[in-house]
């Protein structure tokens, strides 16, 4: 950590505008072995954030990553949508693996979203407009919801519990079984017919997630009854959103938020009052444009920064109080 040079800034200054006190901090990175100095706000010590990937076209390169996923066994699956392909590592960053979603004719695809279920996981392909389907060593098996129109599908997540496949799109979120049928007919939630579609994550507890790009917040939803609560809203100062992208679900049933408009990432409980829980990270431990964000069975978050093309680790003690 000698090569490391890093200041800080604290404000600790409370307003109605900024009720948790909003805190700034300043590092330089490492030259040698290019890790992140950060600041820890409580303790007031330098922690370590890793990190892995860059931009280009290698393995373990990424050119503008979207989503991701994580098997049972622990493996990080990104969608490496400018290089159009998935890459696969080890649950320290590894490379392990990577394959194309260039299949079934296609000339181009665009691979965003990513949600691992049983032996296999599906893929959202936004300029096909289909959600392809594939084992674990990349080969393709089929389409998922073949009877559906797709437009722009951007984000996908599966709920185990209740065998449920959520699909997020310009139109809106449809609700499929395991086997791709159609649950209700049709769209269940509303969207926005624009450039972005929203995210969706499940919770294991018959609630679906969605990460609201025009609205600057969070909806759950319940599969049977509908719209169930709202957590956050546009701003900059912690606990609000600017154009959230991805969203996850930790063991505990926290909501983990890629705040992209203030690049950061946010930890929200939607069992507490105020809904805001802890700061998982932000521009000070490297991030520029938070994308894809999930949450691993030991604690850390995986956040994929598509701008910077590079995937962070965060540890389960950065954003403990």
């Amino acid at each position: 950590m000698g090569d490391v040079k890093a200041t800080q800034e604290v404000s600790d200054e409370v307003s109605p505008l900024n009720p948790f006190g909003l805190l700034e901090r300043r590092v330089t990175f490492a030259k040698k072995d290019s890790t992140i100095a950060v600041f820890d706000t409580k303790q007031h010590t330098s922690r370590i954030s890793q990190h892995f990937g860059q931009f280009g076209r290698d393995d373990g390169e990424f050119h503008r990553p979207a989503g991701v996923t994580v098997s049972n066994l622990g493996e990080i699956f990104v969608a490496d949508t400018g290089n159009q392909r998935i890459q696969v590592f080890d649950n320290n960053g590894l490379f392990l693996r990577s394959f194309t979603t260039r299949i079934n004719g296609y000339t181009q695809s665009c691979p965003t979203g990513i949600a691992a279920v049983g032996n296999m996981f599906f893929v959202t392909d936004q300029i096909n407009n289909a959600v392809n389907m594939f084992d674990f060593k990349g080969r393709f098996t089929g389409h998922f919801g073949e009877d559906t129109c797709f437009v722009r599908p951007a984000s996908i997540a599966v709920d185990r519990t209740y065998g449920v496949v959520a699909v997020s799109d310009q139109l809106g979120v449809r609700i499929f079984s395991a086997k791709g049928e159609r649950r209700g007919g049709g769209i269940m939630l509303a969207g926005h017919v624009g450039p972005i579609a929203n995210e969706v994550a499940c919770n294991g507890r018959g609630e679906i997630l969605v990460s609201c790009w025009y609205d600057h917040c969070i909806k759950v939803y319940d599969l049977n009854s509908g719209f169930k609560t709202r957590i956050a809203g546009r701003g900059e100062w912690l606990g609000r959103l600017e154009r959230p992208r991805g969203v996850g679900v930790d063991k505990q049933g926290k909501i983990v938020v890629s705040d992209a408009g203030n690049r950061r990432v946010q930890l929200f409980d939607p069992r507490d009052r105020l809904g805001f829980c802890r700061l998982v990270a932000a521009p000070a431990d490297g991030l520029r444009e938070p994308y894809g964000v999930q949450a691993m069975a030991d604690g850390r978050f995986i956040v994929v920064d598509n701008a910077l093309s590079k995937v962070f680790s965060v540890s389960k003690s950065r954003c403990e109080p």
